[in-house]
């Protein structure tokens, strides 16, 4: 006995393996980001303190001073949402491969700028590099007895569960791992 299962709607994408690297590299880019996110803060702070310095206490070329300021808390800014962009939203959408040079790059500049998120994006660079690998390697498969086995090919005959209607291979499991009823015919 075999079930046909309508197809699915137009527009459905099946649900796509998230590798457990993928994971960990988002949060480490996340981390990486806070801490940008936290300099950038005390930079801008330091940038206030300056100009409210420059105010009340007027120095010799206090604008030169100014602009180099406002130009480095512009770069910081403009770093920030780059590395938002061109790293974390394309590592949360799954486009590894895209996020991998990005990343790279941003963590080569952040150890100019500062060593922890450096260091952070270069290890979330080493693992979407293994989420890449992950990705391209199947999911093993538990087959029935212990160890691995060869998938059964899709022209193989399937039957369907009395108890819940779900689809196996036939002698894929014992019983069915959905309902635990004993398969058979």
């Amino acid at each position: 006995m075999t079930v046909a299962y309508p197809p699915p709607p137009v527009g459905y994408s099946a649900p796509r393996f998230r590798p457990a690297s993928a994971s960990s590299a988002e949060t480490l880019v996340f981390v990486a980001l806070i801490l940008q996110v936290i300099g950038g803060v005390i930079l801008f702070g330091a940038i206030l303190y300056l100009f409210g310095y420059a105010a009340y206490h007027p120095f010799p070329f206090a604008w030169v001073a100014l602009i180099a300021a406002a130009i480095v808390g512009g770069v910081a800014l403009l770093f920030l949402y780059l590395a938002y962009e061109y790293s974390y939203r394309r590592i949360q959408r799954g486009e590894y491969q895209e996020a991998q040079a990005p990343t790279l790059v941003l963590g080569i500049l952040s150890l100019f700028l500062g060593v922890i998120p450096g260091i952070l994006y270069l290890v979330g660079y080493v693992k979407l590099g293994d989420a890449i690998r992950e990705q391209q390697t199947p999911p093993p498969y538990y087959g029935p007895g212990s160890g691995f086995a060869v998938p059964p090919s899709p022209s193989s005959p399937q039957v369907a569960c009395r108890g819940c209607g779900r689809v196996s291979f036939v002698g894929q499991f014992p019983y069915c791992p959905y309902c635990g009823q004993k398969s058979g015919n």
